[in-house]
């Protein structure tokens, strides 16, 4: 990248067109005598306009942004596990997106963009007579080692008693085996030189070390000490400049035109729009001058003209009144307003005020500045509907398509990037190589397309990756959450299983405790005798029970007074609760009815099982809904439905007999 106006690119001023000496040279305008045409003053310049003009450097941010998506991880010999050991490292570890948003940015700004991948390293000094070896900022800040460094070497005195050598050390550097400390180091473009062959187009990137940076060298500050390369620190002794061995750098560049001698550099955009970027400028500045000048009106007070005079002169109040007490008083009021607004005063004279200025609005060059504002975007590549965001919903995806094809040369460089990180990455940490790249852009799908991938992937015609891929989801992480969906349900399942076992052996306890345990005199069997005999009072089988009212569908019913034994009233409720289940809603009301009005607690029980039959179907329905909804062979086993009344054991209690 010499002179970027060779070619004739940049140098339109210097060409005439047969007929146009009588007109001026419509190139030659005030933006092309300023125009950069050194190398450095190029990435200078581009760097100044980006910095200042806010609205472009945030348009190119928000370009940037717009392509930096998920990460896709492929690979034919690596693991599912290598692969997330891989994206967990690249997410939480390097933070991908800010890295790319970084370089992609420079990118933007320069047209060039120089990164490599830094693995930090240990230094350690070695005594060269006993070898023992000791870290370099222990020997530095230790004073019984007596550590110097004098012409680029470590000297220090061995601790070592029976050794006792003075003088240089060497230098142990081992890499260091945390994989937090690898970091992406981004080169300036301004310390960066390109060696360049025309024929072969292969180039060699060079560090021109910065002067700060020698002087901390050579001063033999520890943290640098510790941190800077050997090949660095010997660079910086014979005031040279760092060479780096291939594949160390990646150069992230917009190419420019084949005629432009560029020399292996990028051409950014914004030297190709100096000329409108100039303009806008211009606007800006001259609309700060209005602002600064006409915003805020000039006051002036005056005296006032007297009317009525004979003598036209006589009008001019200048020539008679003392202009001197005039301005002195009036100064004297306007100085006693500022004090105290709300105060009267008093002045021996007519006054007049005039504002001058304050149409700003109508001098400022608002449409212009829009105007000036919109053709810099367009012609960078921005459009200025998405930037603004008045992209219309009918004339988004044809237009985002449109905008992703123009800008698919950034995709393919960040692409390019990731795919250089990762392979220096595995070489580093000795891990099993990938591929990595960005994945597709989505923002142009609109709903059709999503719902044809839906019906694709239910027909089985494309994978349910890509399917779910379409609407923003991930096979694996769905896979993986009804697995623990069908676990949680499965384990709440056998919980409730548990439980309701527990329950009916605490119930069937307490009736067999109650039914054995009746007072001599009331009805109780002998030991080893019936006990359903004894807890009818005596031998024999229990006496029939009258038919409940009107004869409904309840069958016979119980009397208060009737002698019934616990079991039977369990199941003469069980049985009443499956006939009335069967009825229509306004019989099964009015059965329930009659039957309160003749045996309130057999009603309460019918009325306790039915409800808990309800539960039981409620239960058993939502395990058959489960089957059918995760497509196992054949439903979960229903629920073991309780005999009696065992769900709700408070609402059940002995009957005297």
């Amino acid at each position: 990248m010499s002179n970027f106006t060779q070619g004739g690119v940049f140098a339109a001023g210097n060409f005439t067109m047969r007929g146009a000496e009588h007109f001026p040279d419509p190139f030659c305008d005030m933006a092309s005598t300023v125009m950069p045409e050194d190398p450095r003053d190029i990435l200078l310049w581009c760097e100044f306009i980006f910095s200042k003009m806010g609205i472009y450097r945030e348009a190119m941010r928000r370009i940037v942004s717009y392509f930096i998506t998920d990460l896709e991880i492929n690979s034919d010999d690596a693991s599912r596990d290598e692969k997330d050991k891989f994206k967990d490292f690249l997410e939480n570890t390097i933070d991908y997106r800010s890295v790319l948003n970084y370089v992609a940015t420079d990118y933007a700004c320069y047209g060039n963009s120089f990164t490599s991948l830094v693995v930090p390293f240990r230094r350690y000094l070695s005594c060269p007579q006993c070898y023992s070896e000791y870290p370099l900022k222990k020997v530095y800040n230790s004073p019984e080692f007596g550590f110097a460094w004098r012409d680029f070497d470590f000297h220090a005195k061995c601790p070592n008693s029976e050794c006792g050598y003075q003088g240089a050390w060497h230098h142990v550097d081992r890499r260091s085996s945390e994989e937090a400390d690898i970091h992406i180091k981004r080169w300036s473009p301004h310390e960066m030189e390109i060696l360049y062959d025309s024929l072969t187009m292969e180039m060699s990137y060079i560090w021109k070390i910065p002067e700060d940076y020698r002087q901390d060298i050579r001063r033999g500050k520890l943290f640098h000490l510790e941190r800077a390369n050997w090949e660095v620190i010997q660079a910086v002794k014979n005031n040279k400049v760092l060479q780096f061995d291939p594949d160390v750098i990646y150069h992230m560049k917009d190419e420019a035109l084949a005629g432009i001698r560029n020399k292996g550099w990028g051409i950014s955009k914004v030297l190709s729009n100096f000329g409108q970027a100039w303009y806008v400028q211009v606007l800006h500045r001259y609309n700060e001058a209005i602002a600064l000048d006409y915003v805020i009106p000039f006051r002036v007070i005056m005296p006032a003209a007297k009317s009525g005079a004979a003598d036209p002169a006589a009008q001019d109040p200048v020539l008679g009144a003392n202009m001197g007490n005039f301005v002195s008083r009036v100064n004297r009021m306007l100085a006693l307003r500022r004090r105290d607004p709300a105060r009267w005063n008093v002045i021996p004279f007519p006054l007049e005020y005039r504002a001058l200025g304050g149409d700003a609005n109508q001098l400022a060059p608002k449409d212009l500045l829009d105007q000036g504002i919109d053709h810099l975007l367009n012609a960078a590549g921005i459009p200025a509907d998405m930037y603004k965001g008045t992209l219309t919903m009918s004339a988004a995806p044809p237009a985002l398509r449109l905008f992703e094809s123009y800008w698919a040369p950034l995709t393919h460089n960040m692409n390019g990037f990731i795919a250089n990180m990762v392979e220096t990455i595995a070489k580093a940490l000795n891990w099993e190589p990938v591929q990595a790249r960005l994945m597709k852009v989505t923002h142009a799908d609109d709903m059709n397309r999503q719902a044809a991938k839906l019906q694709l992937m239910m027909g089985r015609q494309i994978s349910q990756t890509t399917g779910l891929k379409s609407v923003g989801m991930d096979f694996e992480d769905e896979q993986k959450k009804m697995l623990e969906e069908e676990k949680f349900v499965a384990d709440e399942t056998q919980k409730m299983q548990e439980e309701m076992q527990d329950e009916q052996a605490m119930q069937q306890a307490m009736q067999g405790a109650g039914a054995g345990g009746a007072p001599p005199g009331a009805g109780g069997a002998p030991p080893g005798g019936d006990p359903n005999a004894a807890a009818a009072g005596g031998g024999g089988a229990p006496p029939p029970t009258g038919a409940a009212p009107g004869g409904g569908a309840t069958g016979g019913g119980t009397g208060p007074n009737t002698p019934v034994t616990p079991q039977e009233l369990m199941s003469k409720a069980e049985q009443i609760a499956g006939q009335m289940q069967a009825l229509p809603d306004s019989q099964r009301q009015s059965e329930m009815i009659a039957l309160k009005k003749t045996d309130p607690t057999l009603h309460a029980l019918v009325k306790s099982r039915m409800e808990d039959q309800k539960q039981d179907a409620q239960l058993q329905g939502g395990q058959q809904v489960l089957a059918q909804q995760y497509g196992k062979q054949g439903a979960a086993a229903p629920l073991p439905v309780p005999t009696g009344l065992m769900l709700r054991r408070p609402r059940v209690r002995p009957v005297d007999v």
